[in-house]
């Protein structure tokens, strides 16, 4: 009996953390999913010759921020939060000075 009691009191705080870590990673896969989605999305629309060039350059640059995001804390969930509060009114997405607009060779 007591050697049940010891292996009890032993598993229990194992057992705690197994099941309060379980939603979290439901929570992260659930965010890895839609990161997913979402960076895909983004391929595409930068991807679409057919798209603006300032489409194309706003999807870059948040393919480019929410990468740097993730590299730091290593969470689809905070990423995909950067993600979603950015959404464009970020200044680093507004064409800045000297930048090239066309890549087409001049003729001349």
């Amino acid at each position: 009996m007591p050697r049940i009691l010891l292996l009890l009191s032993l598993f229990s705080p194992l057992a705690l953390a197994v099941t309060h870590a379980a939603p979290q990673e439901n929570k992260e896969d659930t965010c890895r999913q839609a990161f997913q989605h979402w960076m895909l999305n983004q391929q595409q629309v930068f991807s679409d010759r057919k798209a603006s060039k300032q489409d194309r350059r706003q999807a870059e640059r948040a393919i480019d921020l929410v990468r740097a995001e993730y590299e730091k804390g290593e969470s689809f969930c905070q990423s995909m939060a950067l993600a979603k509060q950015s959404n464009g009114a970020d200044p680093r997405f507004k064409p800045r000075r000297g930048e090239i607009h066309d890549f087409i060779p001049d003729q001349g």
